[in-house]
């Protein structure tokens, strides 16, 4: 079995009907196929794709409707994480598919042109444990946004909006993040949203 081991067994993603929804580590299962997307608590058990299978909208927008503020990807990483999950999906099934040699209705007359077993080895150990790692990338760091937040509104509060926007850059926090932080009205968003374009222009 290929194992993990560097990511936690569970990760917090936000709240849902106030109990803590947390992700599952990826696992490979019965010695064929990675196991992921699993979401839930000790009550429910349910899946990334299905948060916006009941509904015609985005994977961006369900994770945002599913987890409300509680959500702890930002804004600016989000539609990157959504990126990853979704193309951990289709490469998953792509893999099974070329593995099988079609799509397990019945026997595919093409199944011996559609079998790639170099391929589905390239996907299992090469290509999917490396959008784990990407899914990580943005999962682990996340866990501190909370924190992170309330450093910012603090800073913030004591007036200096040029301290505001070097810790932004600091920790990647784009103007667009700002609009979820609690603490920050829209006069303070204008104020840093024009301090921070103000320094980016000024290093072009």
């Amino acid at each position: 079995m290929k194992t993990l081991s560097n990511y936690p067994a569970k990760i917090f993603i936000g709240k849902h009907d106030e109990e803590n929804i947390y992700l599952s580590a990826p696992s490979w299962d019965c010695s064929w196929y990675w196991g992921f997307g699993y979401l839930g608590n000790k009550n429910s058990h349910y899946h990334v794709d299905g948060l916006n299978s009941k509904e015609n909208i985005n994977l961006f927008d369900a994770f945002k409707k599913h987890f409300g503020s509680s959500l702890v990807v930002r804004d600016s990483q989000l539609w990157t994480l959504c990126e990853l999950f979704q193309t951990f999906y289709v490469l998953k099934e792509t893999a099974e598919v070329l593995g099988r040699g079609g799509s397990h209705f019945t026997t595919n007359p093409c199944s011996e042109l559609i079998i790639n077993k170099e391929e589905v080895a390239r996907i299992n150990n090469i290509v999917l444990p490396a959008i784990f790692e990407e899914i990580y990338k943005i999962l682990i760091p996340a866990q501190e946004n909370e924190k992170i937040n309330k450093q910012l509104v603090k800073l913030n509060n004591q007036g200096d909006t040029l301290k505001v926007v070097e810790f932004m850059n600091e920790y990647r926090i784009t103007t667009d993040d700002l609009k979820s932080i609690e603490g920050i009205t829209a006069h303070d968003f204008n104020e840093i949203h024009s301090m921070y374009w103000k320094i980016k222009h000024s290093k072009k």
